[in-house]
């Protein structure tokens, strides 16, 4: 079961990885000190350093309590400017994850929105149901935070069908706890019996929530 066939690797030599905000031997020869958990830019997001990369970019830090720089803390409020931070790079997040792929037709006022290895099934069920004079939109989210062309998305429709292999609607919790979106717009569509999910499944519950 679920022997699948796929193109053979080829590996692009020229590829240089996207490691972040890192500071390497030159920035640490250049800053008094380095901090691991400091936000200097404002983004919520702090430098890192390479393992052996200048003995300044070394650090120690517990994980039962530390404050900014690092060191360990009992302090509450030590401990909560920690916590907001994470706040500011989630918000920051929300801008650079991977983007939607979004099929819309401004027309439509109901759309199918799913996530990860439910595309192919979800995009024939999309044909399926175009044989069947029902139209839709579509929208794949492909990162969390949900960036704000998701939310966008689900604004300018009627009635979302949230498709996703999860008995627990976990894609559609997500998106009302943090995209704020009214639940009644979000219609779970849970396939969760451990076969892959298949675009006949989609077809008729959709067909079945429609009547």
């Amino acid at each position: 079961m679920n022997d699948w066939i796929c193109p053979d690797l080829q590996w692009d030599k020229k590829y240089i990885p996207k490691r972040g905000k890192i500071l390497n031997a030159e920035d640490l020869e250049n800053i008094e000190k380095f901090y691991r958990y400091m936000d200097v830019d404002g983004d919520g997001i702090p430098y890192r350093t390479l393992p052996g990369e200048h003995p300044k970019g070394s650090f120690f830090t517990r994980g039962s309590g530390h404050n900014k720089f690092g060191s360990y803390t009992e302090d509450a409020d030590e401990y909560q400017d920690v916590i907001d931070r994470l706040l500011v790079k989630w918000e920051t997040a929300r801008k650079i994850v991977p983007k939607p792929e979004i099929k819309n037709k401004n027309s439509n006022k109901i759309a199918i929105l799913s996530v990860g290895s439910c595309d192919g099934a979800v995009k024939e069920a999309l044909k399926k149901l175009r044989q069947k004079n029902v139209e839709l939109n579509y929208c794949r989210v492909k990162a969390f935070p949900i960036n704000d062309s998701v939310i966008k998305f689900i604004n300018q429709h009627e009635l979302v069908y949230v498709v996703e292999q999860n008995r627990d609607a976990q894609l559609r919790s997500l998106l009302i706890l943090d995209g704020e979106i009214d639940p009644k717009k979000l219609i779970p569509v849970l396939h969760y019996n451990g076969l892959p999910i298949h675009a006949g499944f989609i077809v008729d519950k959709i067909v079945e929530k429609m009547i």
